[in-house]
């Protein structure tokens, strides 16, 4: 039993590592490297969260909590990247996004030239209050 409770905590220690790694790469990756960063983050989120289901199966759901919850995270971080990177790179003349911070993705400008539009919007309205 005791060599059991040792394998058990390692596997828990692994699988919240894997989890807080998740997490942090499906962020700070999807970010940065769109796709790239997302996949790399939805795979260790994977990892975590079989290794966290084992470990609660063994110790009767008393360990693996935090692999579990950040892996479930970084999945689910990783799959809004993934799909919204895969959404802007194929709105890109077949470009594909490799990252918002790195000035890839079109969003920026689109959200610059809806803001523009919004401020000409604006100032017809105050031009036919004038003339009215």
């Amino acid at each position: 039993m005791n060599e059991q409770g040792n394998n058990s905590n390692g596997t828990a220690t692994a699988s919240a590592i894997l989890g807080i790694v998740s997490l942090i790469v499906s962020i700070v990756g999807g970010l940065t490297f769109g796709v790239i960063g997302a996949s790399i983050g939805l795979a260790c989120g994977i990892v975590a969260l079989v290794l966290a289901i084992k470990v609660k199966k063994e110790t009767d759901n008393v360990k693996g909590q935090t692999g579990f919850i950040c892996g479930l995270l970084g999945v689910i971080f990783s799959a809004i990247f993934a799909v919204g990177c895969s959404m802007c790179g194929a709105g890109s003349a077949g470009y594909g996004c490799y990252g918002c911070i790195g000035g890839s993705c079109f969003a920026a400008s689109d959200i610059g030239d809806s803001a523009e539009d919004f401020e000409d919007a604006m100032e017809t309205l105050r031009r036919l209050e004038e003339y009215n």
